[in-house]
Protein backbone atom coordinates (compact mmCIF):
# COMPACT_ATOMS: atom_id res chain seq x y z
CA UNK A 1 0.00 0.00 0.00
CA UNK A 2 1.53 3.27 -1.01
CA UNK A 3 2.06 6.22 1.93
CA UNK A 4 -1.05 8.77 1.20
CA UNK A 5 -2.19 11.23 3.18
CA UNK A 6 -5.65 10.28 2.49
CA UNK A 7 -5.43 7.02 2.51
CA UNK A 8 -8.77 6.65 4.74
CA UNK A 9 -10.38 8.44 1.68
CA UNK A 10 -8.78 6.24 -0.95
CA UNK A 11 -9.87 2.88 0.61
CA UNK A 12 -13.35 4.31 2.04
CA UNK A 13 -14.07 5.24 -1.70
CA UNK A 14 -13.47 1.74 -2.85
CA UNK A 15 -15.03 -0.47 -0.23
CA UNK A 16 -18.18 2.36 -1.50
CA UNK A 17 -17.72 1.33 -5.25
CA UNK A 18 -17.60 -2.22 -4.04
CA UNK A 19 -20.46 -2.27 -2.16
CA UNK A 20 -22.44 -0.34 -4.81
CA UNK A 21 -21.40 -3.25 -7.34
CA UNK A 22 -22.41 -5.84 -5.19
CA UNK A 23 -25.71 -4.69 -4.51
CA UNK A 24 -26.27 -4.03 -8.05
CA UNK A 25 -25.48 -6.96 -8.84
CA UNK A 26 -27.50 -9.05 -6.77
CA UNK A 27 -30.74 -6.94 -5.65
CA UNK A 28 -33.55 -7.44 -7.79
CA UNK A 29 -34.40 -4.83 -10.59
CA UNK A 30 -36.73 -4.00 -13.71
CA UNK A 31 -35.55 -5.47 -16.82
CA UNK A 32 -36.39 -3.12 -20.08
CA UNK A 33 -36.09 -4.18 -23.69
CA UNK A 34 -33.44 -1.47 -24.42
CA UNK A 35 -31.03 -2.74 -21.57
CA UNK A 36 -29.02 -4.67 -24.23
CA UNK A 37 -25.53 -2.62 -24.26
CA UNK A 38 -26.26 -0.69 -21.50
CA UNK A 39 -26.00 -3.23 -19.22
CA UNK A 40 -23.08 -4.26 -20.64
CA UNK A 41 -21.43 -0.44 -20.81
CA UNK A 42 -22.66 -0.80 -16.97
CA UNK A 43 -20.71 -3.78 -16.21
CA UNK A 44 -17.47 -2.56 -18.36
CA UNK A 45 -17.29 0.94 -16.56
CA UNK A 46 -17.89 -0.09 -13.17
CA UNK A 47 -15.07 -2.77 -13.35
CA UNK A 48 -12.88 -0.22 -15.10
CA UNK A 49 -13.56 1.83 -12.11
CA UNK A 50 -13.01 -0.68 -9.31
CA UNK A 51 -9.79 -1.20 -10.73
CA UNK A 52 -8.19 1.93 -11.60
CA UNK A 53 -9.09 2.77 -8.23
CA UNK A 54 -7.43 0.30 -6.52
CA UNK A 55 -4.55 0.12 -8.67
CA UNK A 56 -4.10 3.69 -7.78
CA UNK A 57 -3.49 2.96 -3.72
CA UNK A 58 -1.15 0.09 -3.93
CA UNK A 59 2.73 -0.32 -4.90
CA UNK A 60 3.67 -1.06 -8.83
CA UNK A 61 4.23 -4.58 -8.08
CA UNK A 62 0.21 -5.13 -6.28
CA UNK A 63 -1.50 -3.89 -9.15
CA UNK A 64 -1.70 -7.44 -10.60
CA UNK A 65 -3.43 -8.23 -7.01
CA UNK A 66 -5.43 -6.21 -7.44
CA UNK A 67 -7.10 -6.85 -10.78
CA UNK A 68 -7.31 -10.32 -9.69
CA UNK A 69 -9.57 -9.79 -7.05
CA UNK A 70 -11.42 -6.93 -9.00
CA UNK A 71 -11.87 -9.70 -11.83
CA UNK A 72 -12.77 -12.45 -9.22
CA UNK A 73 -15.30 -10.42 -7.71
CA UNK A 74 -16.85 -10.42 -11.45
CA UNK A 75 -16.70 -13.78 -11.55
CA UNK A 76 -18.55 -14.98 -7.62
CA UNK A 77 -21.12 -12.38 -8.52
CA UNK A 78 -21.88 -13.61 -11.56
CA UNK A 79 -22.06 -16.70 -9.71
CA UNK A 80 -23.53 -15.27 -6.78
CA UNK A 81 -26.68 -14.30 -8.82
CA UNK A 82 -27.59 -17.56 -9.89
CA UNK A 83 -27.15 -19.54 -7.33
CA UNK A 84 -28.59 -17.08 -4.03
CA UNK A 85 -31.14 -14.86 -6.20
CA UNK A 86 -34.16 -15.79 -7.93
CA UNK A 87 -33.87 -12.49 -10.34
CA UNK A 88 -30.98 -12.97 -11.53
CA UNK A 89 -28.90 -15.00 -13.76
CA UNK A 90 -25.17 -15.54 -14.31
CA UNK A 91 -24.50 -14.26 -17.95
CA UNK A 92 -20.81 -14.48 -20.13
CA UNK A 93 -21.37 -11.00 -21.60
CA UNK A 94 -21.41 -9.88 -18.03
CA UNK A 95 -17.88 -11.64 -17.64
CA UNK A 96 -16.20 -10.68 -20.81
CA UNK A 97 -17.43 -6.81 -20.03
CA UNK A 98 -16.49 -6.87 -16.35
CA UNK A 99 -13.02 -8.13 -18.25
CA UNK A 100 -12.63 -6.14 -20.06
CA UNK A 101 -12.95 -2.96 -18.01
CA UNK A 102 -9.94 -5.07 -15.88
CA UNK A 103 -8.29 -5.19 -18.78
CA UNK A 104 -8.29 -1.71 -19.89
CA UNK A 105 -7.37 -0.66 -16.21
CA UNK A 106 -4.32 -2.54 -16.74
CA UNK A 107 -3.53 -1.36 -19.97
CA UNK A 108 -3.79 2.18 -18.56
CA UNK A 109 -1.95 1.04 -15.40
CA UNK A 110 1.19 0.44 -17.85
CA UNK A 111 0.75 3.72 -19.52
CA UNK A 112 0.93 5.83 -16.32
CA UNK A 113 -2.36 5.71 -14.45
CA UNK A 114 -0.94 3.76 -11.59
CA UNK A 115 -0.22 6.03 -8.51
CA UNK A 116 -2.63 8.37 -9.27
CA UNK A 117 -3.90 8.46 -5.67
CA UNK A 118 -0.18 10.15 -4.66
CA UNK A 119 -0.83 12.65 -7.87
CA UNK A 120 -4.03 13.90 -6.56
CA UNK A 121 -2.41 13.90 -3.04
CA UNK A 122 0.07 15.88 -4.40
CA UNK A 123 -2.02 18.31 -6.85
CA UNK A 124 -4.58 18.60 -3.32
CA UNK A 125 -1.77 19.94 -1.14
CA UNK A 126 -0.66 22.46 -4.09
CA UNK A 127 -4.13 23.63 -4.47
CA UNK A 128 -4.50 24.22 -0.37
CA UNK A 129 -0.97 26.22 -0.40
CA UNK A 130 -1.67 30.10 -0.36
Amino acid sequence: MLDLRYRWLWLGSIWVLVLIVIAASLLPFAVTGTQGGVDKLGHFLSYLLLALFGAGVVDAERIPVVLARVFFLGLALEAAQTLLTETRSAEWSDVIANTAGVLVAWWLCRHGFAGWARRAEAWLDRRRQP
